[in-house]
């Protein structure tokens, strides 16, 4: 084998080897919320189109691991079936990154519309929800998000005054940078509180990211591009090796 393909085997191999631990990791990440992350996963299915979330990191991940698999035994086994098996499953995925690029850029009003939906439903849910272990499981949920994206309430601090009569809000609306606002006697008050609702800042959030995931998701395409290429050059020369020995 030439010292040029020799390279192109080595490269596949390694960056394979890569992506099938990060594929592994990525399933723990779902099994982990589907076996010990026992509020999340309720919230999660509450909210219905959510609730496969946990089943999306599984598959996903599988699906990058059987991936790597076929690349990385293929080029170190020098498989002419498996690299080639390889090649097609990179081309399929490259099509699927670059439709789903093009939809953000297309729906991204929609998609959008469908993050600030369900913000407000697990807001609704956290305050009113009939059933105790629903409520919970919303309130954890939704105090994660405040706390993150540094926010109160669905539209704003004035959402909490709509249940309840106390004066104190809950603490997570007065977290920034990691750290409590609250200023009298440790309670987050109107004053302190963080005035922008979670609903406006997830749209800002998509609004700045949305397109440049896309690009990104291009942008890896075009890498894949590359290894797809390299995986039939690969294909190719094997072949051609086992027609020259058979």
């Amino acid at each position: 084998m030439a010292c040029g393909t020799s390279f192109v085997k080595y490269v596949l191999f390694f960056f394979n080897l890569v992506v099938a631990l990060f594929g592994l990791a990525v399933v723990g990440v779902g099994v982990a919320v589907l076996m010990n992350w026992t509020l999340i996963t309720q919230e999660l299915q509450r909210q219905g189109h959510l609730a496969v979330a946990p089943w999306v990191f599984i598959i996903v991940g599988a699906i990058m691991f059987v991936i790597a698999f076929f690349g990385c035994c293929g080029a170190i086994r020098e498989s002419h079936c498996m690299v080639v098996t390889y090649a097609i499953f990179l081309l399929v995925i490259i099509i699927v990154q670059v439709v789903l690029a093009v939809l953000m850029f297309t729906y991204g009003e929609t998609i959008q519309q469908h993050l600030v939906t369900t913000v407000d439903k697990i807001f609704d849910n956290s305050r009113n929800s009939p059933s105790d272990s629903e409520r919970q499981a919303a309130q954890v949920v939704f105090v994660n998000i405040e706390q993150q994206l540094e926010c109160c309430g669905k539209g704003g601090p004035s959402d909490y005054g709509r249940f309840t009569q106390v004066a104190s809000l809950p603490s997570s609306c007065c977290v920034r940078s990691g750290t409590s606002t609250a200023s009298i006697a440790g309670q987050c008050t109107l004053i302190d509180a963080n005035k922008e609702g979670c609903r406006q800042k997830v749209a800002e959030i998509y609004q700045t990211w949305n397109k440049t995931i896309a690009a990104i998701a291009i942008g890896v395409a075009c890498i894949e591009v590359v290894g797809a290429l390299f995986a039939l050059c690969l294909a190719n020369s094997i072949r051609n090796m086992d027609r020259r020995y058979a």
